[in-house]
């Protein structure tokens, strides 16, 4: 029987609590597991598994399997994307040091690095939460990525407000970091993203039904 009222609501707030501090965890100990280095990528790819399953509306699923099963399917190929996005992410570093004292003319190089950089934060933003959903290949997760949250500036804005919040509570808690930093910061990208999802499937929908319309009106 579902509870109502006070505490009904006391129910699901510790609820959503205790599944967030679980499932970040389990991101640490299989980040620490992977050696960090190997361990972060896959990680993180079954968190965002996990929150993704459990925002769709499944309750009761065991969470630690999902996570164990989709860290070994991902093991590697997470790895590769996570050495692209580290490759890129120390090239655009590199280059900002070399730039950063130049003289007057190179403020373009600036501007264009610093658009470069912007697109690299969105594209590692919606990456997992696109990675999770989608069944791509190769570099069309990262162009997907990169897709929705251009052509959805709103929510990506969001994202990252939510991020930044999450960030200076830790700051003044940092009590919390081992127990929620992670998981909550990939529960408001899923949460965001699973929107933008949504409006993309309303509209598709849209589109299809409306093909349907002017094919049947041709005959």
């Amino acid at each position: 029987m579902e509870m109502n009222g006070f505490m009904g609501n006391f129910y699901r707030i510790s609820v959503f609590i205790s599944r967030l501090a679980y499932i970040n965890v389990l991101w640490i100990m299989f980040t620490l597991l992977g050696l960090v280095l190997f361990g972060l990528m896959p990680a993180t790819v079954a968190m965002f598994a996990v929150i993704r399953k459990w925002i769709n509306g499944t309750e009761d699923f065991p969470m630690f399997k999902t996570f164990w099963q989709n860290y070994k399917s991902e093991f590697v190929k997470s790895n590769i994307f996570g050495l692209f996005f580290a490759f890129l992410g120390y090239i655009l570093y590199v280059n900002f040091l070399i730039v950063a004292d130049q003289v007057l003319w190179m403020t373009v190089v600036r501007y264009i690095l610093l658009v470069i950089c912007i697109l690299y934060i969105i594209t590692v933003l919606m990456f997992f939460p696109v990675y999770v959903h989608f069944k791509l290949k190769g570099a069309e997760y990262l162009k997907t990525a990169l897709f929705l949250g251009m052509a959805y500036p709103q929510y990506t804005i969001v994202m990252i407000l939510g991020i930044v919040g999450i960030q200076y509570i830790m700051m003044y808690l940092p009590g919390l970091i081992p127990f929620f930093t992670a998981s909550l910061i990939g529960y408001v990208i899923t949460k965001i993203a699973t929107i933008i999802f949504k409006v993309v499937e309303r509209k598709s929908k849209v589109a299809e039904e409306q093909q349907r319309a002017e094919e049947i009106q041709v005959f």
